[in-house]
């Protein structure tokens, strides 16, 4: 079975060109169906962050590493975070994804900044190259089953209206997942956290 790991970054840009990645989540899910999550800080080359992505993500208030650090991990179940070097999280990092579909809620997003984070520093792209959005996903199921209730002869509701660009936390909402708050979205491992709940909705892969 091809793994799965439902991912999320925060970063310093919109665009990878001018930005870093900060904050990496990412929740491995193995073959016995447990879900192992990592959570890292990476020390962000700040010369060309766009200040409202940093305000996005908290920076500020958020950002946890001591100077002279490269990175740290932190431990979801509790504790002090680690620290480590770069290389160390780098090999980290690559174990976690090493041949997994990711997942996430606009991954391309996420991929861009980790391919430039490993590439950066010589090394390998490891997970799968196409990625699952929960967005695409949960309004596939919305329109199929739409379709289905049509093709039975049911009514058009207001509820079966689906507008593009897609709207993740409408479809989130829809599949039965509420959406992070203000203290929690915007958080790496909140929104990867909230990625893995949608794709279950949606798939059952919780079961």
């Amino acid at each position: 079975m091809t793994p799965i790991a439902f991912v999320d970054t925060e970063t310093t840009h919109l665009d990878p060109r001018h930005g870093d990645a900060w904050e990496i989540a990412v929740i491995r899910r193995r073959d016995d169906g447990v879900d192992c999550e990592y959570l890292w800080q990476v020390r962000p080359d700040l010369t060309t962050a766009d200040p409202e992505s940093l305000k996005i993500g908290r920076f500020e208030q958020r950002f946890a590493i001591p100077d002279g650090w490269d990175a740290i991990e932190f431990f979801p179940a509790g504790g002090p975070p680690l620290k480590s070097t770069l290389p160390e999280m780098l090999f980290d990092l690559q174990e976690a994804l090493k041949g997994a579909v990711i997942v996430g809620s606009n991954p391309g997003f996420d991929v861009a900044f980790l391919t430039k984070l490993l590439q950066q520093h010589g090394r390998k792209i490891v997970w799968h190259y196409r990625p699952i959005d929960i967005a695409t996903l949960a309004a596939g199921r919305k329109l199929g089953m739409v379709e289905t209730v049509h093709r039975a002869g049911g009514k058009q509701l207001p509820s079966d209206d689906l507008s593009f660009p897609f709207s993740s936390r409408d479809l989130s909402r829809w599949v039965g997942v509420e959406p992070p708050g203000d203290d929690v979205a915007h958080t790496a491992l909140g929104d990867a956290r909230w990625a893995r709940d949608v794709f279950d909705a949606v798939t059952g892969g919780a079961q």
